[in-house]
């Protein structure tokens, strides 16, 4: 069974979804000729490739309510009929090298983790370029249109609210499998805690509070981390900066009353999330499963218009956490979860387990090629 898995780096999130799935089928085979994790990107020209991320990251950093109003022009069904050619004639134009690699190797299954790699594989789906099966795995909890292409054989979703949303939109429940989204195996394993405090600094005992704001390290970190530290409650900060140098200066330079640990971009998190008693931090689709897998609480911080925004929805209606619209309001929200003895912390707590999917990787990696031997691919399956 030959699996490309195609994703894009706009954002760490695709990527690191599309690099948990290629880990657990290489458990299953090895062979990096059968199993390819592709980033779609590297298949466009440079200055397509550095655009794509840069503008995104601009408008989330800078002015996030133009961001929005992108999303849902985009998202409108009444723009569809006009939005959709373009775009899919735009993408083929870029990807016109990745639709010819494909076609040239012609694999069996291919599991799509973001958009724009959906698109091109379910185009050449439908023009019947080739026979693999198409699966596109939907890295949010919510879903924009443009993860939903005719051609697409079967969606990976995060939650039942998830599956909902996208049947909403004309796609058939058997084609719906609610696995999570991929996250690492490391996030499911049971770490001893006590070595984990050494490790990183931090102290035995003590309400650990992990605030973080993605790879790129946007947002009101310095704020809150100054808020924090005021508090007269007792506790401890793990800041993770990511890949913001100025942020990590800062921190490392600044004198604070409490514990705080400040770290630049890590490949330890789950440990961190290990120690962690509440995060604090963007509400993206991997750091929230993340959270969920080490039944972590969340407060969510000034969530993107759009898909972050609906991944906080998500939170809030399962009651795993809240979202911080005013930073100035940190330490009353952490005060508030905490009260009548962290009653409401362990029922986040609880919640949690209910919605966390820790191994949706080996999961979807079982399903894909228990779904391959029955269909045996000897018809292309239905679109």
């Amino acid at each position: 069974m030959k699996v490309f898995i195609i994703h894009a780096t706009a954002g760490a999130g695709h990527k690191k979804a599309a690099e948990a799935l290629y880990n657990s089928f290489r458990k299953i085979n090895p062979d990096k000729n059968q199993v390819q994790n592709i980033d779609a990107l590297d298949y466009t020209n440079a200055f397509f490739k550095r655009a794509y991320p840069e503008v995104y990251i601009f408008l989330v950093s800078y002015v996030p309510w133009l961001w929005g109003i992108i999303f849902h022009l985009l998202n409108s069904s009444l723009l569809k009929p006009i939005i959709n050619p373009i775009r899919s004639f735009f993408n083929s134009l870029q990807g016109a090298p990745l639709l010819n690699y494909v076609k040239e190797q012609q694999p069996d299954v291919i599991i799509c983790e973001h958009f724009m790699s959906a698109q091109l594989m379910a185009a050449l789906k439908t023009k019947g370029l080739i026979k693999a099966m198409v699966v596109c795995g939907v890295t949010d909890f919510g879903v924009h249109q443009f993860w939903v292409n005719k051609g697409i054989d079967f969606y990976l979703v995060a939650s039942e609210s998830t599956k909902e949303e996208i049947i909403s939109m004309g796609v058939k429940a058997d084609k719906i499998r609610v696995t999570g989204i991929p996250i690492e195996d490391k996030f499911s394993k049971i770490t001893d805690r006590n070595q984990l405090f050494s490790k990183l600094g931090l102290k035995q005992n003590k309400f650990t509070v992990l605030v973080t704001s993605g790879g790129f390290g946007v947002g009101p970190i310095k704020k809150i981390v100054e808020h924090l530290d005021n508090m007269s409650r007792d506790l401890q900060i793990a800041v993770v900066c990511g890949k913001n140098a100025d942020m990590y200066d800062y921190f490392k330079a600044a004198v604070f009353k409490k514990n705080v640990q400040a770290n630049g971009f890590i490949n330890n998190m789950d440990e961190f999330m290990e120690c962690a008693d509440l995060i604090i931090s963007k509400s993206g689709g991997l750091t929230v499963s993340e959270s969920l897998a080490k039944n972590l609480p969340m407060l969510i911080i000034k969530p993107i218009p759009g898909q972050e925004t609906r991944n906080a929805e998500i939170i809030e209606k399962y009651n795993i956490g809240r979202r911080l619209f005013d930073v100035n309001k940190v330490a009353a929200l952490v005060e508030e979860i905490l009260a009548d003895d962290h009653k409401i912390l362990n029922q986040m707590k609880e919640n949690a387990k209910k919605l966390a999917r820790p191994n949706a990787a080996e999961e979807i990696c079982q399903w894909t090629a228990k779904k391959f031997s029955e269909n045996n691919l000897a018809e292309p399956l239905s679109s």
